[in-house]
């Protein structure tokens, strides 16, 4: 008997184990933690009472007596999610399996319980973060929808409209067909370069190429910002880190540009123990809420999915920061 309470004291899981009558006989340490009751005070108290929610006892009591007068049992034998209740009265999310020992004499069932109330956050963490990074997709998508429509897609029908007016020109009009053919010219260099702004935002070339450095350099030159980087790693990062350093630091300065109202911005890496810091910051106009807009709500759903953690501090008057921590496994 002291092995089966050793092995009972030792168990992660709650044991609760109740007679005939529906009262407690028994609980292990893990049951004390999990329902802030020591065993002491729960044998001999009707386990509907202690560990079960008021609105579950009835039906509790119920399935009780229906299996001691010989019915089907419900809840015997399987692995279940339910609500159970601590002694604060805070409710608490468990797996719960009950089994009846196979003894003389009245019955006796034991119950074991796993606390999963944090498995559920995850699991809601999880569905939350998925929800955000098809809003984000969604939100790229209808974004590139537009800037192909706006930019490139006009150019590329007003060259081809150009096109077939320097055909109807060739034969009458020499001079002013090569002229039209000048202006296509153009139109296409313009339409090509606005496809390769566009690709560079997909994911620019560079960094594949050449890595964060490159591809932050190249990024900073087409700012009309004075941008200080410092702390780029010499070495080649894994390229969704990299990935994920180089959007965050596009949205960053991209939001500096656009709502800052500042010259100056600063760029800051810092890898150290296995994770990547980047920090972004503005001494502009501040007041940014990340909520707002879906720069940083797709930036946010990016570093979720890496397990990273996104914070913006942003006092009114007093400039913004935008830093984020990734896990980094060289």
């Amino acid at each position: 008997m002291s092995d089966l309470k050793a092995v009972l004291n030792a168990a992660l899981d709650c044991v609760v184990m109740m007679d005939h009558e529906g009262r407690i006989v028994g609980i292990n340490p893990a049951a004390e933690r999990t329902f802030a009751i020591s065993e002491d005070d729960a044998r001999g108290r009707e386990m509907a009472e202690v560990i079960i929610p008021p609105t579950l006892r009835g039906a509790h009591r119920a399935g009780l007596k229906r299996l001691l007068d010989g019915g089907e049992p419900h809840v015997l034998d399987r692995r279940i999610e339910v609500t159970a209740q601590r002694a604060d009265g805070a409710l608490v999310q468990v797996e719960l399996t009950i089994t009846r020992l196979d003894i003389e004499g009245p019955p006796l069932f034991v119950g074991y319980l796993r606390d999963i109330g944090e498995r559920i956050e995850a699991d809601e963490a999880l569905r939350r973060s998925r929800l955000q990074l098809l809003r984000a997709t969604d939100d790229a998508r209808r974004r590139l929808e537009r800037d192909l429509h706006d930019g490139a897609q006009q150019r590329l029908v007003g060259l081809a409209l150009t096109l077939r007016m320097a055909r109807a020109q060739l034969d009458q009009d020499p001079a002013a067909a090569v002229a039209l053919l000048d202006e296509a010219q153009e139109d296409l260099a313009s339409a090509t370069e606005e496809l390769r702004e566009l690709a560079r935002g997909l994911h620019p070339a560079v960094l594949t190429d050449g890595g964060l450095g490159a591809a932050l350099r190249g990024l900073i030159a087409r700012l009309p910002l004075d941008v200080s980087v410092s702390g780029v790693p010499p070495d080649r990062l894994p390229i969704d880190v990299e990935s994920t350093a180089y959007f965050v630091v596009a949205e960053g300065l991209t939001n500096v540009v656009r709502y800052a109202d500042a010259r100056r911005a600063a760029v800051e890496l810092t890898l150290r123990d296995g994770r990547l810091a980047i920090e972004v910051r503005d001494g502009g106009r501040g007041g940014a809420d990340p909520d707002a807009g879906t720069g940083l709500r797709g930036l946010a759903a990016r570093v979720a999915v890496h397990e990273g953690t996104l914070s913006v501090t942003s006092p009114p008057g007093e400039g913004t920061t935008v830093r984020v921590e990734v896990p980094c496994a060289l």
